[in-house]
């Protein structure tokens, strides 16, 4: 397996002229993680991630998140783990105030060389069935469905909610 990238790199431009700073995160970063996650999902769907749960993945083997900073603020992750040559992206954010701005978009190409650069081969990650624009991202990316897991997700309410799987070959 090839290294992974440096642990700054990817200063991309933003649509509003600033740039932000792709980096490796580690366990200091969790709380930070959990609050753009608390900020980020709708508490309707569960998806938000604690401290707690972000710290005991990154606890295990081939874990990581890649973190996107604009003027020291983290406005996006993404939180990864491999198996071989396979990585799944389990859980991503993009600050909403920083939304429909490109940042979606830089965030997949900076997971996607963050895979590559870990020897993987292939992107994967499951997606719930009625988020359109989560949908667009993935398939803007150049991901492609590979199946439907009914009734994977949850609400408060208790409506279940299929799961879209999908793939990026690297």
């Amino acid at each position: 397996m090839s290294a992974h990238r440096n642990l700054e790199t990817d200063c991309t431009p933003t649509a509003d002229g600033g740039h932000v700073v792709w980096r490796t995160g580690g366990l200091a970063d969790s709380e930070a993680v959990a609050r753009l996650a608390e900020a980020a999902f709708e508490p309707l769907y569960r998806e938000a991630w604690t401290a707690m749960q972000i710290s005991a993945l990154l606890a295990t083997a081939g874990a990581w998140f890649d973190l996107g900073h604009a003027d020291g603020e983290l406005v996006a992750f993404a939180m990864s783990r491999q198996t071989f040559d396979e990585v799944e992206l389990l859980l991503c954010a993009v600050a909403p105030g920083r939304r429909a701005r490109g940042e979606g978009r830089r965030m997949m190409a900076a997971v996607a060389q963050s895979a590559k650069s870990r020897g993987a081969r292939r992107l994967f990650l499951e997606v719930r069935a009625s988020n359109a624009a989560a949908l667009s991202l993935y398939r803007s990316a150049g991901f492609l469905p590979q199946g439907r897991r009914p009734g994977y997700y949850r609400t408060l309410t208790g409506e279940s909610i299929d799961a879209i799987t999908l793939s990026l070959s690297l």
